[in-house]
Order: structure tokens, then C-alpha cells, then sequence
């Protein structure tokens, strides 16, 4: 009898150990699987920032690139201000030194015109100068011998 009791101990020992066993596999199998969740949530993420650091230098490229753009654009259309602006100026300067040259011609012209007149009006006068003085002396010797005369009559 005392055999069966030990038999019958051992048969439930093994059960148990079964059951034991049946039990950790079991946890391991639910540990494991929490585990590959895990694994997987965290790959998810990591993609999920790799996608988002991807994006987002996308985005600073993109802006990189416009705003080099824009840059250029500027640039060139400075450029182009500045030569209108140039050609302007030039144009303006030719204008203003013909509308110069013209009005020296024209003063230049008066110039001599009055020139002509001033010395004209110069020799005018000193011929007529020269016949006062001329008729003076006449009168003056005219005079003189009048006198000369009465004083001896």
C-alpha cells in the first residue's frame, strides 16, 4: 500500500510539475507576445520620428531652396533696377547737357551781338569825341583869333 501512496504522490507531483510548466510556458508565451508588441510599437515610433525627421528636413531643403530662389530673384531684379536707373540717369545727363550747350550757343550769340553793339557804340563815341574835341580846338583858335583881332582894331 505504501507504494500506491507514493505512486499516487509522485503521479500528483508530476501533474503539478506539468501544470507548473503548462503555467510558465503559458506566462512565457503572453510575455513574449507583450514583448514582440512592444518591439513593434517601438519600431512604429521609430519610423514614425524617422518619417517626421525626413519630412522635416524636406521642409528645410524646400525652404532652403525658395528662399535661394527668391534671393536670386531679388538679385536680378535689382539689377535690372539699377541698369533702367543707370540708362535714366545717363539719358537725363545728355538731356541736360544738351539743353547747357544750347543755352551757352544762344548767351554766346547775345555775347556778341553785344559786343558788336559795345563797340560799335565805343566807336561811336570816340569819333564823335574826337570831332568835339576837334571842333572845340577850332573854336577854341577861332575864338582866339577874334580876340586877337578886337584887341588890335
Amino acid at each position: 500500500m505504501a507504494a500506491p501512496a507514493s505512486a499516487d504522490h509522485a503521479q500528483r507531483l508530476l501533474e503539478e510539475r506539468e501544470r507548473l510548466l503548462r503555467h510558465t510556458q503559458e506566462e512565457a508565451a503572453i510575455l513574449a507576445e507583450q514583448a514582440r508588441q512592444d518591439a513593434e510599437q517601438q519600431i512604429s515610433v521609430h519610423e514614425l520620428v524617422q518619417a517626421a525627421e525626413t519630412r522635416a528636413q524636406s521642409i528645410v531643403d524646400q525652404a532652403h531652396q525658395s528662399a535661394t530662389e527668391t534671393i536670386t530673384r531679388a538679385n536680378q531684379e535689382a539689377a535690372a533696377v539699377r541698369g533702367q536707373a543707370t540708362a535714366e540717369a545717363v539719358s537725363q545727363a545728355l538731356e541736360a547737357d544738351r539743353y547747357s550747350l544750347e543755352m551757352l550757343r544762344r548767351l554766346n550769340d547775345q555775347l556778341r551781338t553785344m559786343q558788336t553793339s559795345v563797340t560799335s557804340a565805343v566807336t561811336q563815341l570816340e569819333v564823335k569825341l574826337e570831332q568835339g574835341e576837334r571842333s572845340q580846338a577850332v573854336e577854341q583858335r577861332d575864338e582866339a583869333a577874334r580876340r586877337a583881332l578886337t584887341s588890335e582894331v
